[in-house]
Formats: C-alpha cells, structure tokens, sequence
C-alpha cells in the first residue's frame, strides 16, 4: 500500500510540475535562456577578468560588446532587408495573380470528378439535383484599428520585456560568477561527500550546455554556409543574406527553416517567375537544414550529451508542447541538465538511465 501511495505521489508531482513549468512559462523562459547563455559566455568572462581585476566590469564590456556586434550586423544589412522588404507586397499581388491565372484554367478531371460527386451528395439529401443556394453566413464583424494597434503594441511591449529581462540576468549572472555554485555547495549537504557530489554536478552540468552550445554552432554554421552555396549556383538574388537567416534561424529548429523555405519560395517565384524553380529553391534550403540540422545536429548533440536521439527528440517534442518555440530552442540543454541532476541522485537514476545511450 505504501508502494503505491509513493508511486501515486510521485505521478501527482510530476504532473504538478509540468503544469507549473507551462503556467510560468513568463518567468521559467527568459531564467533558463539567459542561464545557457551566461553558461556559454562565462569562459570569456573569466579570462577577461584575469586581465581587468574586476568581474563586474568584464561582464559589462562581454555583455555590451555582444549587443554592439549584434546592433553593427543588422545595421550593415540593413540596405539588403530593406530592399527586401519592399517586395514583399509585389510578391503578394505575384503571387495572388498566378493562383488566379491558374484558377481560371480549364478544369482538369480531377475536379469534375469532385463536381459530379458534390451533385451526388446534394440529390441524396435534397431530392433535387440543383438544391436551392444556402443562405450566406453574416459577415464577421469588421476588427477596430485601435484594437489591432493595441494588439500589437501588447506583443511587443511584451517581447522587448522578455529581452530585457534575459539581457539584465545574463549580466547579473556573469557579474556573481561562481557565487550561486558556492552557495548551491554550502546548502547540499553536511559531509564532504555530499558537497563533492554536488560540486562534480555543476561542472557536468557546465560541460554539458557548453558541448550543446558548441554543436548548435557548428550546426548553425554549415546551415548558413550550405544555404549560401545552394542559392549561389542557383543564381538567387541576395545569397549571402539568405545565408545569414539560414544560420540565424536554425536556432529555432523545424520553425526556422520553415520560415526560409516560405520566403525562398516567394523570392524564386519573384525572381525567375516559375513556379518549378521556385519550388526547387525552397526544396534545396529543405534539404540543407534537413541534413544538417534534423541529422547532422540531432545526432552530434545527443552523442556529445550522452543521450539517445530518440529521448533527445521525445523531449524536443515535450518542451515544445508547453513552452512552443522556446522549448525547442532550449530543450535539449534542459534535457542534459535533468540527466545530469537524476545521475547524481539514487532515486531518479532510472530517468538518467532511460535518457542515457
């Protein structure tokens, strides 16, 4: 009886827990993203201080360098989006102008098939092989412009706080240093042995989002590089810029290759008015990511974490469910950190041993 009022217990919490990471999700996200990222920058921050004296100014001039390069690469390409984003509304009325032309094409057998089945189904229900027309559906109400600009304002309001929110915590926690791991040591436990097991699990834990971070670079590059060779030889317009969004976006798996297929396909159409071509260009940038980053990336992370792909995905898929695209941005280092934290403790060593190779 008590085995199962234990096995009840631990359902219920895990059960609460995930209801409480998907619940705060505004607090957990920016926490965890800015934690991998003063993880991955604190190597820097480190050497730098050995060189300034002082670790808060080092994390200032890590943490303001990165923001200017950031700020010089998107006003260099500045000109480039532009022009891009002009033609956004010609590939609208493009695109729209072909769908129609092939509208009013002759109808193929395929929709006379579809004709004569919808005729069969309206004299089986009415008797009658032209049934009366239906009664037009009211026209939704017309949205307020105010109320769109309201909307709107909201996102971003909320999308530059979350930012700001991760840019202040990478700061605070690259600025503390090692302060939080000394105190996570002082509470774990009276013994020696208990300090050291916590000590060896913080540096694995620190091994672990580094070799994540550095596969997810290396992955990021051959994204971009690839993608700027394929649209190169196929004569696209703007190749290394394509190649720059490639790299950028492959942070967010699935989510932003899509984003490059869609406008690469939009681009090719504009740019040779072919449909086919069109096609193949957003097929290529397809096939890149999906060799690089479906493959290539999934298996590089899951074997430098010491994890099997199938988890690796499993929880790729369960981050996603209650975080949306920040859980596929960060899972996979979540998913290191909870094999290393279930390692090191008896009771959860079946959770590391089924995340395990």
């Amino acid at each position: 009886m008590d085995g199962f009022a234990d096995r009840a217990l631990a359902v219920l919490t895990i059960i609460a827990t995930i209801f409480l990471l998907h619940w705060g999700a505004p607090f957990f996200i920016p926490l965890f993203v800015a934690m991998i990222i003063a993880f991955a920058l604190s190597p820097v921050v480190d050497a730098l201080t050995r060189v300034l004296r002082w670790r808060i100014l080092s994390a200032t001039v890590v943490v303001v360098s990165i923001l200017a390069l950031l700020g010089a690469a998107m006003w260099s390409w500045r000109d480039d989006v532009e022009r891009i984003w002009d033609q956004v509304p010609v590939a609208a009325r493009a695109v729209a102008d072909s769908v129609k032309k092939a509208a009013r094409q002759p109808a193929g057998s395929m929709a006379e098939v579809t004709k004569a089945a919808a005729e069969i189904e309206a004299v089986a229900q009415t008797g009658k092989a032209n049934p009366p027309p239906a009664r037009p559906a009211p026209a939704p109400a017309p949205r307020s412009f105010w109320g769109m600009v309201w909307e709107g304002g909201h996102l971003v309001v909320a999308a530059a706080t979350q930012v700001m929110a991760v840019i202040f915590l990478v700061f605070f926690m690259l600025a503390a240093g090692d302060l939080f791991k000394r105190k996570l040591v002082k509470i774990a436990g009276t013994t020696l042995s208990e300090k050291k097991i916590t000590v060896e699990m913080i540096d694995e834990v620190d091994r672990q989002i580094r070799r994540y971070l550095g596969v997810m670079l290396v992955a990021n590059v051959l994204v971009g590089v690839g993608t700027w060779a394929v649209f190169k030889m196929m004569g696209l317009n703007y190749p290394e810029l394509w190649g720059m969004a490639a790299a950028i976006l492959h942070t967010a798996p699935y989510f932003g290759p899509a984003l490059i297929a869609i406008g690469a396909l939009l681009a090719g159409f504009m740019q040779f008015d072919s449909w086919p071509y069109a096609l193949a260009v957003s097929g290529v940038a397809i096939v890149v990511a999906t060799l690089v980053g479906s493959v290539f990336q999934t298996w590089l992370a899951s074997r430098e974490s010491q994890m099997n792909t199938t988890a690796t995905f499993v929880g790729l898929l369960f981050f996603a469910w209650i975080w949306g695209l920040w859980g596929v941005l960060i899972g996979i280092p979540l998913l290191a950190i909870v094999k290393t934290v279930c390692e090191h403790n008896e009771d959860w060593k079946p959770v590391a041993e089924l995340l395990s190779r």
